[in-house]
């Protein structure tokens, strides 16, 4: 562990150098203007790389989608204005799916006419499958079942396609409980609901207000109302705010929960007692110091036994990505590799990917100290290969990913 952590360490100090700038230069609106959408959001990129695949960005209050090659170039985009003068809804996740070698893309409408509760991070709408041309097929919501009603609106942050009738998808649900310690007589909650659908039928599903340990695990360095029970500051307090998943070896479902700083895993086997660990934040059974959990963690990535993690770091306001290698019969974990960024916050959104043992792509999500949206790096050596910034800081993306 020594050395991994000096390692760890010259890495930090290297990319803490590199961020004071990079060499080379393209405006994107030099690409050709056939793939650039009218209104399209304005991005400048920086450096270039040899990867043979696509960068994907999406948007958080602006309905834009933005496909760039290695190079930076704009191979592909949409625009739309908002639909109503106050809406500032976003077309979030912008995603690949390669289904046994068909290809499909996806990306979240966010649809102002369903309620979000008021809550700031909460974006309902539909998800929008597109074939390989980017012709829509199909738009996707929430179906029937004890919880949704079919046609409800479906959360944007995450969605997992196993092929297009058979899928993962959730929301948020308002609620008035009784299983919270202190509130016999019930209490108003935002909780969250995880669904998975094959030909239309609901075959699994999750609430996490099935779970009252949780209640105890939710942490406010993020949002601080986020167990106001009493109902005193907001209506109803977003208590778990799911927001990444991943299907590990075995088919269980990883998911981040902002508001406990927690990794859950969940059985897809089961109806009942599905969480099969807790990872990091108040409930952690993994061992970590307090030091090596997350906080506020947006996005979780799953390669065999290590876990990777785009940690806003809400408590300290210094974003991080963090590396664990899990051992999953004696619940016992090791944080492998952390990477820091000089005067990085992520507030909030985010991604990261690992495309190699040192090449690394970064969203930055809501930025807080400049206008860099998106960042590919070379962890080995502390070059920044390519940067993306946005022309409008306030045009925040929610992830910019990867696929070949």
């Amino acid at each position: 562990m020594k050395r991994v952590w000096l390692i760890a360490v010259a890495v930090m100090i290297a990319l803490a150098l590199c961020f004071g700038g990079c060499a080379g230069h393209q405006d994107a609106a030099e690409t050709d203007e056939s793939v650039i959408a009218d209104g399209l959001a304005k991005i400048e990129t920086e450096g270039e790389t040899d990867l043979p695949g696509n960068f994907f960005l999406s948007f958080v209050y602006s309905r834009n989608l933005i496909m760039l090659d290695g190079k930076g170039n704009i191979v592909w985009s949409k625009h739309e204005e908002q639909p109503a003068e106050d809406a500032n809804t976003g077309f979030w996740d912008f995603k690949k799916h390669d289904v046994d070698g068909t290809i499909y893309y996806s990306y979240h409408d966010q649809n102002y006419k369903f309620d979000n509760y008021g809550l700031l991070g909460y974006a309902p709408g539909e998800r929008v499958i597109l074939d390989e041309d980017f012709n829509e097929v199909k738009r996707i919501t929430m179906e029937a079942s004890g919880v949704t009603k079919k046609g409800q609106g479906a959360d944007g942050h995450d969605f997992l396609m196993i092929d297009p009738d058979h899928y993962i998808l959730s929301c948020y649900v308002r609620e008035n409980v009784k299983n919270v310690p202190g509130y016999p007589d019930g209490t108003n909650v935002i909780y969250s609901y995880l669904q998975e659908v094959q030909n239309g039928k609901v075959i699994w599903d999750w609430k996490s207000i099935d779970y009252p340990e949780l209640y105890d695990m939710i942490a406010t360095e993020a949002t601080a109302t986020a167990n106001d029970f009493a109902n005193e500051q907001v209506d109803a307090p977003d208590i778990v705010h799911f927001n990444a998943m991943r299907l590990d070896d075995d088919g269980n479902l990883i998911c981040s929960f902002r508001h406990l700083d927690s990794i859950i895993c969940l059985d897809r086997t089961k109806q009942e007692d599905q969480i099969k660990w807790i990872f990091s934040g108040k409930g952690d059974e993994f061992g970590l110091t307090e030091l090596q959990k997350t906080s506020g963690q947006h996005y979780v990535t799953v390669d065999g036994n290590e876990i990777m993690v785009f940690d806003n770091n809400n408590r300290d306001k210094q974003t991080e990505i963090r590396s664990y290698a899990m051992d999953m019969e004696n619940k016992r974990a090791e944080l492998v590799r952390s990477l820091s960024f000089n005067n990085k916050f992520s507030q909030a959104c985010g991604s990261v990917q690992k495309l190699n043992d040192s090449m690394y792509v970064i969203g930055w999500g809501w930025a807080t100290t400049d206008n860099e949206c998106m960042s590919v790096l070379d962890a080995s050596t502390g070059e920044k290969l390519m940067s993306v910034k946005l022309g409008d800081p306030k045009n925040i993306t929610y992830r910019c990913v990867y696929y070949e």
